[in-house]
């Protein structure tokens, strides 16, 4: 039974160091690709950056940041719900293909004994 820690622990040693599954990561890459062009567009990428502009020359000039209007908040506050659930699935796969790493190398471990 002393054996079962060491072997819990060499586990996630080898699991921790081992790349990730093929298949777990390719599901994720495929989730971070549809934030592309969907969520990720030169439109707001241009916006993003037309923002950060603005303040730091406001803020140069010693002026308050300026307002933005209520569709580019919206906008603003959709792009990054859309960028938080996919990039959520994204490691929500990865996790997944790491447990599954796992489990299987502490099956095998176990066979091994």
């Amino acid at each position: 039974m002393r054996r079962l820690p060491a072997l819990l622990a060499a586990s996630l040693i080898a699991v921790s160091a081992a790349p990730a599954r093929a298949d777990s990561l390719d599901a994720a890459d495929a989730a971070v690709n549809s934030i592309l062009g969907r969520v990720l567009t030169e439109q707001n990428i241009g916006l993003l950056f037309g923002l950060l502009r603005q303040s730091l020359t406001a803020a140069a000039e010693g002026r308050p940041a300026p307002e933005l209007p209520p569709e580019t908040i919206a906008r603003l506050e959709s792009a990054g719900k859309d960028m938080q659930r996919d990039l959520s699935a994204a490691a929500l796969l990865v996790l997944d293909g790491a447990e599954k790493e796992m489990r299987e190398a502490l099956a095998d471990g176990l066979r091994a004994r």
